[in-house]
Order: C-alpha cells, then structure tokens, then sequence
C-alpha cells in the first residue's frame, strides 16, 4: 500500500466499494439466524475472507479454485473482515463440514464472502458455504458489481453447484 495523498485516496474509494458491494449483497443474510429455533446455534452471517484473490481469466463467471496462489494480501480487506466479524464467531480456520449434532455447538459465520480485485470499476465477490470443503456439496455464489460514480450500478448473479 503506498502512503501518498493520491493513493491513500485511491485506497479509500476502494474500501467504500468494497464495503458496498459487501453489505448490498449480504444484508439480508446477515440478520438470519436459520439455526436458531430447531438447534439453539446462533450461527450466522457472512465472514469476509481477508485477501483478494486474482482472477487470471477474461471470463468473471469461471469456477475457479481459489488456491493459495492465486491469493494477495489486502490491507483493506483485512479491516473491512474484522469490522464485519462477530465476536462470538469460531477463531479456527479448520471449518468443516458439520453433522447436524454438531450444529449446537456451533458459533461462527454460515458462509465465506471472498473478493476480486477492482478493475474498470467492476468487481467479481463470490460467497461459499465451506471455503475449505474443496468444493464437495458446497453451492457458490458467483456476482459481478458494476460501479458507476461510486455507487453500485448493477449486480448479475450466477449460481454454481459444486459435487
């Protein structure tokens, strides 16, 4: 991250993008709690994963994998996943898929909210049940945001079925 006036504006713009196209898309998901009345968990939300990851193909609908190497660390994300953490969300990174006799034990976020880079104002976020499930039974959500002015023009979703 550079540390001028110009960049640091730069920066700002993008983290308020970010920050929309987080809450315009996981708004309503954020305020269920579906665990709550039938297995006493509070489980809920969407967690921000901490890094952006790069997409190397032209195509912003492509199921790819979103290995390690394709991953950069993100000073911005990193502060936007800590303010839209919950205190009482599970610290570990060792999520897994859970039976549903382990649900009443559970606190922590119900899905993984990764973003891409800003480019030509529009960026691709995707939401996962189990980021680290390697896709088995896991639905994605795949959302190409178009930005106008700073502001959200439109919002295309795609839905994808991991087996």
């Amino acid at each position: 991250m550079h540390f001028n006036k110009k960049s640091q504006i730069i920066d700002n713009d993008n983290l308020r993008k970010y920050e929309l196209a987080y809450n315009s898309i996981t708004h309503k998901t954020n305020l269920e709690k579906p665990f709550l009345n039938e297995y006493k968990s509070d489980a809920s939300g969407v967690k921000i994963i901490p890094k952006i990851y790069i997409i190397d193909k032209s195509d912003l609908y492509s199921k790819e994998y979103f290995g390690n190497d394709k991953i950069i660390a993100s000073d911005e994300i990193k502060i936007l996943s800590k303010k839209y953490s919950k205190s009482g969300w599970r610290k570990d990174k060792d999520y897994k898929v859970l039976t549903t006799d382990e649900l009443k034990d559970f606190h922590g976020p119900l899905k993984y909210f990764y973003f891409s880079e800003i480019k030509n104002d529009s960026l691709r976020a995707d939401i996962l049940g189990n980021p680290f499930a390697n896709y088995s039974m896991t639905t994605g959500e795949h959302y190409l945001i178009i930005f106008e002015n700073n502001y959200i023009k439109s919002i295309e979703k795609k839905i994808s079925h991991y087996d």
